[in-house]
């Protein structure tokens, strides 16, 4: 049974009266639903509701798809700078907070969690919880709403969120750069950082395409690029600007959906040559602080991913789209002040505990 609460008062309603709740609401990462479980899908608690384009502060319900969010910014030249993944498949900005989803921009401006300063949240026992705040400057007390990223539905309904944004760039410009393999493309990211370039992204492929972005005054932006050339000397290097700039970014930010499953994968230099024996297709994001690995056609169980690519120290993921989404790859350890948390907002475990394989 699936029920489209309509507002607030109504979320609380459902929570307190079904044991067993799901939650849902652009549908781009799609898990496999519990039998037992009421799905609450939040479509239609939608809207911004409020927006102060001089305070670069925007709140929005949490079924609020990012593409209504982008437009509403890009009218006042601001954006989200940890560039949300699964815009055009209609991701919502609950959805992005409680799966923790940050894409390129996360080399340069942090993750999702460093934008979100406030959010609203039914708890387990049908309480509206108010965290954080409506300004930037506001750190007192316990920040609930920086637990609830990456939460993944354990800990509540997330209902409102505020982040604060930023003025968009005048220009963008990437340098594309074919290293030949990973080992490579990792070696040349180290030399390209200690060179201290104002970067905006960092990202490269388990093939060794590496793709450099940089943003700011059109006026400078082409003598920086050819400063960029000159430090990746004499691998081959491609400058882009324009819409060729754009197209690469968009498609970094689409992380397939529930018919061409992926995982985020965290891990360190040595673990990726052995992840591509695993992955077919992968972005390296951040430098390769993390990685997007699509699974394609032959989708792997979770316990034969966590067999063949897990065996590293310091590698685990989650599955991000497909039936199979939400569950975690790789050990997970023990974390005693989250299940306390856990434990007070939930402690009749109606929402669905995030399943795991090791």
């Amino acid at each position: 049974m699936t029920l489209t609460p309509a507002n607030v008062d109504d979320i609380q309603e459902i929570v307190r009266s079904h044991a067993a709740i799901e939650i849902s609401a652009g549908q781009t990462k799609s898990p496999t639903p519990r039998r037992d479980a009421v799905a609450l899908n939040l479509a239609a608690l939608r809207g911004i509701t409020e927006y102060s384009a001089d305070e670069c502060v925007l709140t929005a319900y949490a079924g609020t798809t990012l593409h209504e969010i982008a437009a509403a910014l890009q009218a006042h030249g601001q954006y989200l700078p940890f560039d949300p993944p699964l815009v055009d498949a209609g991701a919502t900005i609950g959805g992005t907070v409680a799966s923790a989803a940050s894409g390129s921009g996360r080399y340069r401006y942090g993750g999702v969690r460093d934008f979100l300063i406030g959010a609203r949240v039914v708890d387990g026992a049908g309480r509206l919880i108010r965290t954080g705040g409506k300004v930037v400057k506001n750190a007192a007390g316990f920040l609930l709403h920086h637990a609830l990223v990456g939460s993944a539905g354990r800990f509540g309904v997330i209902t409102e969120v505020t982040l604060k944004v930023f003025p968009l760039p005048e220009a963008w410009g990437t340098l594309r750069v074919e290293c030949g393999n990973v080992a490579n493309a990792i070696t040349l990211a180290r030399i390209v950082e200690a060179r201290r370039f104002d970067l905006a992204c960092l990202d490269f492929d388990g093939q060794g395409t590496m793709w450099i972005r940089i943003a700011g005054r059109a006026s400078a932006l082409r003598t920086r690029g050819e400063q960029l050339r000159a430090a990746v000397a004499p691998r081959d290097a491609d400058w882009l600007e324009g819409d060729h700039d754009a197209a690469i970014w968009t498609a970094a930010q689409d992380w397939g959906s529930g018919h061409d499953p992926c995982a985020k994968v965290v891990g360190n230099a040595s673990s990726w040559p052995q992840l591509c024996e695993t992955f077919a297709h992968m972005r390296l994001m951040a430098a390769g602080a993390f990685a997007i690995c699509r699974m394609g056609d032959l989708t792997p169980t979770p316990a034969q991913l966590a067999a063949a690519g897990f065996a590293a120290p310091g590698l685990n993921g989650i599955i991000v789209t497909g039936p199979d989404a939400g569950t975690r790859l790789g050990p997970v350890p023990n974390n005693p002040f989250e299940e306390r948390v856990r434990r007070v907002l939930d402690p009749q475990d109606r929402f669905r505990a995030a399943p795991h394989t090791s």
